[in-house]
């Protein structure tokens, strides 16, 4: 186990967005906008283990 620095919680993460890249991001036409949510599930999908996909598949069918 690696050692957490002393003023960061086990676990979790953080992310800071400045209001320059949240403009940015808005600007974006919804097109766009899906296209990399489109590319960003697809990654991640290829990134899962075979258990995590079976679970996440009886989650849509509704059997969770």
């Amino acid at each position: 186990m690696r050692a957490q620095p002393p003023n960061r919680p086990l676990g979790g993460f953080a992310y800071h967005v400045t209001d320059e890249q949240i403009r940015r991001w808005q600007a974006l036409p919804p097109a766009v906008k899906l296209q990399w949510l489109e590319d960003a599930n697809r990654l991640l999908w290829l990134a899962l283990s075979p258990q995590t996909k079976a679970v996440q598949e009886r989650f849509r069918r509704g059997q969770l």
